[in-house]
C-alpha cells in the first residue's frame, strides 16, 4: 500500500506540474501538487497514513457525488429549431483569439447553427484580466471566420461571471424565445442551474467536449465550484 500511495502521489505531482505549464490560469494546479505531496507523505510516513487516507477518502466520496451530477448533463443536446443559443465566454489566448476550451464551445455552436439556419446566437463575455479585447468580440470573429453570417450573432460584452453571462444575455433574448446554453461538458450542469435562476428558466443545454488531458483538472475544479455555489446559495 505504501508503494501505491507514493506512486499515485508522484503521478498527481507530475499532472499538477503539467497543468501549471499548460493551464496555469487560476492556480488550481496547486491542488494536484498538494494532493500528490499528501499521498507521498502517507506512503513514506506510517504515522500520518491513516489520517491522510481518511481525509482523502471523504473528499473522494464527495467529489464522486459531484462528478455524478456533472455527468447528468455532460452529453446534453438541445432540441432542434431553437430560437437562440447563448455561448458562454472563456479565456482568450495572449494574441486575443479564443482559448482551446472556448474553441470547443464555439465549434459546438457552429455545428448546431449549421443544422438550424433560423437559430441566432449570443456570444457572452467581457474583457478579462490580461485580455486584449472582449471575449464576445473574439468569439464573434471566430464564428464569422468559420462561415457564420454575422447577422445571426449578437455580442454581450459586459459579463465577467457565469451568472452575469446568463443575466445579461437574457436581456437580449426575445420574450418567449427558446434558448440553449452552450458550454463545455464539465461546466454545463452548474451553468444550467445558474441559468434557471438568472433569467433563462427554460433553457436547455448544449455540451461541448473538452481536451481529455484537461478534463480531470477541469472536472475537479468544477466540483469545488459547485460545492461553493451550493454553500452560498447560487445554485
Amino acid at each position: 500500500m505504501a508503494y501505491a500511495l507514493v506512486g499515485i502521489g508522484v503521478v498527481s505531482l507530475a499532472y499538477g506540474v503539467l497543468m501549471a505549464v499548460l493551464y496555469p490560469a487560476g492556480g488550481f494546479f496547486l491542488v494536484w501538487l498538494a494532493l500528490g505531496a499528501a499521498l507521498a507523505a502517507a506512503g513514506l510516513v506510517e504515522r500520518v497514513r491513516l489520517v491522510v487516507c481518511a481525509v482523502l477518502l471523504v473528499l473522494a466520496i464527495a467529489a464522486g457525488g459531484l462528478c455524478a451530477l456533472i455527468m447528468t448533463t455532460a452529453a446534453a443536446r438541445p432540441p432542434v429549431g431553437l430560437d437562440c443559443l447563448v455561448v458562454l465566454g472563456a479565456g482568450l489566448r495572449p494574441d486575443g483569439t479564443p482559448s482551446e476550451t472556448l474553441r470547443y464551445r464555439l465549434d459546438a455552436a457552429l455545428a448546431y447553427l449549421a443544422e438550424n439556419p433560423d437559430t441566432t446566437c449570443i456570444v457572452s463575455g467581457a474583457q478579462g484580466f490580461g485580455e486584449s479585447r472582449t471575449e464576445a468580440d473574439a468569439m464573434a470573429e471566430y464564428l464569422v471566420a468559420h462561415g457564420l453570417d454575422a447577422r445571426r450573432i449578437t455580442k454581450e460584452e459586459r459579463s465577467t461571471t457565469t451568472a452575469e453571462n446568463v443575466r445579461y444575455s437574457s436581456e437580449l433574448v426575445g420574450e418567449g424565445s427558446t434558448v440553449a446554453v452552450v458550454t463545455n461538458d464539465f461546466h454545463l450542469y452548474r451553468a444550467l442551474r445558474i441559468a434557471h435562476k438568472n433569467g433563462l428558466p427554460g433553457a436547455s443545454g448544449l455540451a461541448a467536449p473538452t481536451n481529455p488531458l484537461y478534463l480531470p483538472h477541469a472536472t475537479l475544479r468544477e466540483c469545488a465550484a459547485i460545492a461553493k455555489d451550493f454553500l452560498v446559495g447560487n445554485i
